[in-house]
């Protein structure tokens, strides 16, 4: 696509944009001539020595219905790939539609990148093959990742499989629900501020959000980098190791040796501490799920741990934290650079960048009323404030993340609920719900803070409220991932085993709603 010439037009209405003298700005009009003209030259240089297109392979959509009565499916696949005999060998595994798997439409839950298929796997899906994983297929999740919920997605709302009336979490909303119904081993996600962690809470198995780093990003849509991880959801706990092994780079600061090796460790004697702030969130917090994550906590003692509790002040403002530096960065490496991001060593992903962009710029109408509620606030908040505010907040980033790292100084590691909440029921009207209530949002209070931070967060089903699954949430120190998961696998062998959830049918009561645009 050739770059058309700029005309006076255009040079005036930049102008404008930016408050510059228009005399000025025709001035440079043959400049910025120049500058188009090297575009091209890059455009013209990358084109060179492009790699042929791999062969297709069967892809297919799947419907709701039958097989399918949550709908959670996006695509099932028939691509082996490459096979090894790593820790993932014979695993089956799905994985979240805003990661790349070579061949199949890549959506992000919305109509905006509708007809766009990657041509390559993202880093977690190529070392999934190589350690012998199956990828059986993508699973649906919220349009453009803008959701804690499970109700905006442009394929319709994803329903929690022990209630399908009510929310499965999200923004990986689809992944849970796979592997909760036993239809995957794995479900590979994101989690930007809970999005792995808050739908493992809800549909009652295992989510982990690594120790930020560990886990490439490459090949998953961003949405603020220094906040974005890939995450995996598990019905066992002693899985977390094997994906661990095949997926992760060791952390500089983290514990020696391989993460089975760290995995088979002794946990008798280490500590535990409850989180203070983490509980009683004023008009959120379910007394009663506080309750059975205080109990669970205590339990932990059963397994040779000393439990205590602790104290992180900034805790209580997280979500406050986290606002200004998601919406801010969101709103430069989703909108402004188009899931490109800047100032970074990369990998970009051209044809990616071009799909959205041309989206947004052809059918503004296609943009999520979340993503136009971030667009809106982050583009007035930062004009309003040029950015003082999130450079605030990125401060008390740093307070918050000292806090933390002081509270794991006195513990090994922090218990609180991943969720202050259990599920609420699915809205009837998406869009209205989206501006009107804080269901997208009401669940982070706890999970977001970690996504700052940049600790390892585990949750693990402790229990029922209301015949509804509980998520205790185990947060550790940079590096120490396999450790949360030899306590979780300790804890679900000797205390609490969440049991499969109820079979449903298509008619058990998932609401028709389409998406919360």
């Amino acid at each position: 696509m050739s770059i058309p010439a700029f005309t006076p037009a255009d040079l005036t209405a930049v102008a404008g944009r930016w408050g510059l003298d228009p005399g000025l700005v025709d001035r440079l009009g043959p400049a910025i001539d120049r500058m188009r003209d090297t575009y091209g030259r890059v455009r013209e240089l990358a084109a060179e020595g492009r790699p042929p297109e791999p062969p297709p392979i069967a892809v297919t959509r799947v419907p709701r219905g039958p097989e399918d009565p949550y709908g959670a499916w996006l695509y099932r696949i028939d691509d082996p790939g490459r096979t090894g005999n790593g820790p993932l060998a014979g695993r089956t595994v799905t994985v979240k539609e805003s990661i790349a798997v070579r061949g199949v439409p890549m959506t992000l839950g919305s109509r905006l990148m509708v007809g766009f298929v990657p041509g390559s796997d993202s880093a977690v899906v190529g070392r999934v093959r190589d350690a012998g994983g199956i990828i059986v297929g993508t699973s649906v999740c919220e349009d453009l990742c803008y959701s804690g919920s499970s109700f905006t997605s442009a394929h319709g709302p994803v329903g929690n499989p022990w209630d399908p009336r009510r929310s499965a979490g999200g923004s990986s909303s689809g992944a849970a629900v796979l592997v909760a119904t036993g239809q995957a081993d794995y479900g590979i996600g994101t989690d930007h501020g809970g999005s792995v962690r808050n739908p493992a809470a809800w549909c009652g198995v295992f989510g982990l959000k690594p120790t930020y780093g560990i886990v490439e990003y490459d090949g998953a849509m961003p949405t603020e980098r220094t906040l974005d991880h890939i995450g995996v959801l598990t019905r066992s706990a002693a899985d977390l190791v094997a994906f661990l092994e095949a997926t992760a780079a060791p952390h500089p600061g983290g514990e020696h040796g391989s993460y089975a090796g760290r995995y088979a460790r002794e946990i008798t004697g280490l500590r535990a501490g409850i989180l203070a702030e983490g509980f009683g969130w004023p008009g959120r917090s379910d007394p009663r799920l506080d309750d059975q994550v205080r109990e669970s906590a205590r339990a932990l003692e059963r397994l040779g741990l000393t439990v205590s509790e602790v104290s992180v002040p900034l805790h209580r403002y997280g979500r406050d934290i986290h606002l200004p530096i998601s919406i801010e960065g969101g709103l430069t490496t989703v909108f402004e650079s188009r899931l490109q991001g800047n100032n970074h060593f990369g990998p970009y992903h051209p044809n990616f960048g071009e799909t959205f962009g041309e989206a947004v710029a052809r059918r503004p109408e296609d943009i999520p009323v979340g993503g136009v509620l971030a667009l809106v606030g982050a583009t007035l908040l930062r004009d309003a404030t040029h950015g003082k505010v999130m450079a605030y907040a990125q401060q008390l980033r740093v307070r918050l993340r000292e806090q933390v790292d002081r509270a794991l100084r006195e513990v090994d590691l922090l218990v609180l609920p991943s969720v202050p909440m259990p599920p609420h029921p699915l809205p009837a009207d998406p869009r209205e719900a989206v501006i009107g209530t804080d269901l997208p949002f009401e669940m982070h209070d706890n999970n977001c803070v970690f996504n700052l931070t940049g600790h390892p967060a585990l949750s693990v089903p402790c229990g029922f409220v209301d015949g509804l699954p509980v998520g205790m949430l185990l947060v550790g120190r940079p590096g120490a991932d396999a450790r949360l998961a030899r306590v979780a696998a300790e804890f679900e062998e000797r205390v609490f085993r969440c049991p499969p959830p109820p079979r449903h049918t298509p008619d058990a009561g998932l609401p028709t709603a389409r998406s919360g645009r």
